[in-house]
């Protein structure tokens, strides 16, 4: 069991440190996911649009990052630049931040 967990170390320290650090923010946002989760079935002091809209971001945001780690892993299935990928997670983030606050300020 040792030598499998050091062999993946050892491949995964071999990956690009733009693949790692998306890691790193997916683990950031599951966990921050979790922790809405919890926060919104155990006190719910949020107003009901608050809580929904967090959760929805954070799932919404770990869908974008699952897809860009996807688009710049998998160069044979995706042919395309690093910055056209980045700038369309940046887009779609943006449009669901737009989204989230549209929703968080309804009557």
């Amino acid at each position: 069991m040792r030598t499998i967990l050091r062999s993946l170390c050892d491949i995964y320290r071999h990956t690009s440190r733009i693949i790692q650090l998306i890691d790193i923010f997916l683990a950031f946002t599951i966990s921050a996911l979790i922790i809405l989760s919890l926060y919104a079935y155990a006190y719910s002091c949020f107003s009901e649009r608050i809580s929904v809209a967090a959760i929805f971001t954070a799932i919404g945001n770990l869908t974008f990052l699952v897809a860009i780690r996807e688009q710049l892993t998998n160069k044979s299935l995706f042919n395309l630049k690093r910055e056209k990928v980045i700038f369309d997670f940046v887009m779609c983030t943006l449009v669901l931040y737009i989204g989230v606050f549209s929703y968080m300020h309804l009557n």
